[in-house]
């Protein structure tokens, strides 16, 4: 019994190391809460999400409702800067929307498709 728990923790061991070796195991996951942008965004305390489960890419709008001009579609798994959150038309019953840090002003997305928790805990109000 003993040798056998020896096994199984070496074999564990051994492919938690080959993970680490590869990056995988602290790949960022497209469910993982919002985080701090860092040097990546317009400004290194600003909040950073992913794009998550957009059946066909993830909409940006002029104005927080699915019926306002589309600028751009987002990709799932796309890192995107979030500077606010309103509330806009419902999507699948979630009326909250991101407001997005384009060079262009806000463009708006719904926040039932990105990762970040509850937005409004951490993020002013547009």
């Amino acid at each position: 019994m003993i040798r056998s728990r020896w096994k199984s923790a070496s074999v564990v061991a051994a492919g938690s190391a080959a993970l680490l070796a590869t990056g995988l195991a602290f790949a960022p996951t497209a469910s993982a809460d919002a985080f701090r942008c860092g040097s990546a965004g317009s400004d290194p305390r600003a909040w950073c999400a992913y794009v998550q489960k957009a059946p066909n890419g993830l909409k940006a709008h002029t104005r927080p409702s699915t019926s306002a001009p589309t600028s751009f579609t987002l990709a799932n798994g796309k890192k995107v800067e979030v500077d606010c959150w309103t509330t806009g038309t419902s999507v699948n019953g979630y009326t909250i929307w991101a407001g997005l840090y384009t060079p262009s002003g806000h463009r708006y997305v719904s926040d039932y498709y990105l990762s970040t928790g509850h937005i409004q805990s951490y993020v002013s109000h547009c």
